[in-house]
Parts: structure tokens; sequence; C-alpha cells
């Protein structure tokens, strides 16, 4: 039970430091570049499966 309770306190202090990461114009620019990162793989992973 205790490994849970950590693993769910930093899954949330995960989302807390990406809320506050995200608030500063260079940290939006970094999820901006994740986000087309992830979109690349994902469009390229459809295709190679519809081929």
């Amino acid at each position: 039970m205790g490994r849970f309770i950590a693993a769910l306190a930093g899954v949330v202090a995960g989302f807390v430091l990406a809320h506050v990461v995200n608030q500063t114009p260079e940290g939006r620019a970094f999820f901006s570049r994740l986000g087309a990162t992830i979109h690349s793989f994902v469009e390229g992973f459809r295709q190679s499966y519809r081929a």
C-alpha cells in the first residue's frame, strides 16, 4: 500500500510540476515541441500500419 501511495504522490507531483513549467514561455515551447514530436511519431506509426 505504501508503494501505491508513493507512486500516486509521484504522479500528482509530476502533473503539478508540468503545470508550473507550462506557465513559462520556455515551458510552453517545450510542450509544443513535445506534442509535435509525438504527433509525428503517431502519424508515422499509422502510415506504416496501413501500408
